[in-house]
């Protein structure tokens, strides 16, 4: 069966036929779509689902075949989309339309997962968000969650941030001994590195993410699927749903896999899970998994955007709405409501 293509049209169409064919058919439906994933070792639950993926024979049983690229954050994964070394963003949604919008015709397909972020404090620190003031606030830049945390202490009344508080770019991986050794007094973060501030008593949290408020998202670049077509995103989407799926009824598996990867205790994981819809608690329906980006969330991401650009941490405006489709996940979502899926039985550890 020949493999369907995408089509682009004017800005926010969905995928379909414009799209030249690949040069090279496969010969055969066994052999397998070829992918480099990019992900985050530093971030809860994505990074759970795609050890799944990294260790389960999934993606083979979708004629998937992957290489894992890790990051720390957001902003480096995007760039890494962008100097083509890998064929997905998976982040927040700043890094992810950041990067989106330099490879014109790259498209965001789902939702990953929830997560929850916060501004950690030093345990010696009193007061709230307006507080900040005249103190030293640490954050990656390039993430959703900055402008996210930053907007909340506009909130507060706190007007012009970047002249009233000393604010610094800083790796997520750098906020432990920052704090730890009094260099930051403040940090904006995320799970697991939240849980860990707090298990380790190196911060407390003054302001917290609200229930949904942190989402990640991922596309896929426009060279991928100009090689792969329609028949490629709908494969990986399956195999991303039957992950989730997988993960959200292995959890203590999938958490283990992530620890090692992150080096992290797995007790660190629990936060994180309760904090996403599908890994609160075991989803044992398939058509249960619900990975569709809402017009609300797509809203949300417009004002995180426009935020940075009256800020002036972005310099051109970015129109959100045209870089998501749903078109691909709607259809795999009535295949998989119709039995269309892979055998669940004979999903296995591999390696």
């Amino acid at each position: 069966m020949k493999r369907r293509t995408f089509l682009f049209g004017a800005a926010g169409a969905t995928l379909g036929a414009s799209l030249a064919k690949p040069s090279i058919l496969r010969a055969a439906a066994s052999d397998p779509l070829q992918i480099r994933l990019g992900y985050q070792t530093l971030w809860s639950s994505a990074g759970e689902i795609f050890e799944t993926l990294r260790h389960t024979n999934i993606l083979a049983l979708h004629g998937i075949q992957a290489d894992f690229k890790p990051f720390t954050f957001g902003g480096p994964l995007a760039e890494g989309a962008v100097a083509g070394a890998i064929d997905n963003i998976s982040a927040a949604d700043a890094p992810l339309l950041r990067g989106s919008s330099r490879l014109p015709g790259t498209k965001v397909l789902h939702r990953s997962h929830d997560f929850r972020f916060a501004i950690i404090a030093r345990p010696d620190f009193e007061g709230g968000l307006a507080d900040l003031r005249g103190k030293r606030l640490s954050g990656p830049f390039s993430t959703t969650v900055f402008p996210r945390s930053v907007q909340a202490i506009v909130d507060a009344g706190v007007q012009d941030p970047f002249k009233e508080i000393r604010i610094v770019n800083q790796d997520i991986a750098e906020q432990a001994d920052s704090l730890r050794g009094g260099l930051v007094d403040a940090v904006t973060t995320w799970d697991p590195t939240y849980e860990r501030l707090i298990q380790q008593k190196l911060g407390k949290p003054i302001w917290t993410s609200s229930t949904g408020q942190g989402a990640g998202y991922q596309g896929l670049t426009c060279e991928w699927l100009k090689a792969n077509g329609e028949d490629g995103a709908g494969r990986f989407l399956k195999a991303w749903t039957v992950a989730t799926w997988w993960t959200s009824n292995n959890l203590a598996q999938a958490q283990g896999w992530f620890a090692a990867t992150s080096r992290l205790d797995p007790s660190l994981l629990a936060a994180a899970a309760a904090a996403d819809r599908h890994l609160r608690a075991p989803v044992k329906d398939l058509t249960a998994i619900d990975l569709v980006v809402t017009p609300d969330e797509i809203a949300g991401t417009q004002k995180v955007l426009d935020f940075l650009v009256a800020q002036k941490l972005l310099a051109n405006p970015i129109d959100a709405a045209s870089f998501y489709d749903g078109g691909p996940l709607a259809r795999v979502r009535k295949q998989i409501a119709a039995g269309d899926h892979v055998d669940l039985a004979k999903i296995s550890p591999v390696g």
